[in-house]
């Protein structure tokens, strides 16, 4: 079933009525450097137009953005002072805002998984999603080249389950490898860590660094993969030599 992008947002705007007023807003934004000086243009009407003004806010003229935020909201701005408000800022807005409804939403469940907290200190788990852009941002974000598109955006997450907390949340072209991202952030590996990630990520390096470290790893196996279990008895030669068969 394809999903209209108005029913992949309504979540995110079911979410933000309930737990984020205009007050939380303006304090992250002013946390992120979105809202510096007070104006008519403030947090709420970013998120507005980005969730339920305009579902097609990319490619959405600037000259009817503003006519929809007026209509909407009464606030009157001019496109290029709103061509001028979609900077870096606030997509650091942005991305903090969908993170927090995330943690919210995962310390709400939080209580499903506590048992599993006198085991691992951390229940880390990692996933990316992937997804294309117009070709003209292929000089900023190249594709993996599917679809015969040439432009793609990948977002790498990783979060603890039992916290509720982000680890590592990377935003990049689209043709980038999950297992080389998956490396970098092995980094931060503690004992008793819990690694739950799919064969995107599968590397033997990693999972023995992992292991070396006296964490624990979850991952489906490649096709191409042998285990083996270490035989406490082996056996041995006259001299003393293991035979290296029965390891």
């Amino acid at each position: 079933m394809n999903l209209s992008i108005l029913d992949e947002l309504q979540p995110i705007a079911e979410e933000l009525q309930r737990r984020m007023s205009p007050h939380v807003l303006e304090h992250l934004a002013k946390e992120k450097g979105f809202v510096q000086r007070k104006s008519k243009y403030q947090a709420k009407e970013l998120v507005a137009l980005c969730v339920w003004l305009s579902q097609q806010v990319a490619s959405t003229s600037l000259t009817q953005l503003c006519s929809y935020l007026e209509a909407s909201t009464g606030v009157l701005i001019i496109p290029e002072g709103l061509n001028q408000r979609f900077n870096a800022s606030a997509v650091q807005f942005l991305e903090q805002v969908l993170a927090n409804l995330l943690t919210q939403r995962i310390y709400s469940a939080k209580e499903i998984i506590h048992q599993y907290s006198t085991t691992f200190k951390h229940i880390r788990v990692l996933d990316s999603t992937t997804f294309q852009l117009p070709d003209t941002f292929s000089s900023h974000y190249q594709g993996s080249g599917g679809s015969s598109h040439t432009a793609g955006v990948k977002i790498q997450l990783e979060y603890d389950l039992l916290s509720g907390k982000f680890l590592h949340v990377y935003v990049g072209e689209g043709r980038e490898n999950d297992k080389a991202f998956g490396s970098t952030t092995l980094q931060t590996i503690r004992s008793k860590d819990l690694y739950i990630r799919d064969l995107g990520y599968f590397d033997l390096h990693d999972l023995q660094g992992i292991h070396d470290k006296g964490a624990y790893h979850i991952s489906r196996l490649k096709l191409n993969s042998r285990t083996y279990r270490k035989n406490e008895k082996p056996d041995y030669f006259q001299n003393g030599t293991v035979k290296k068969g029965t390891l």
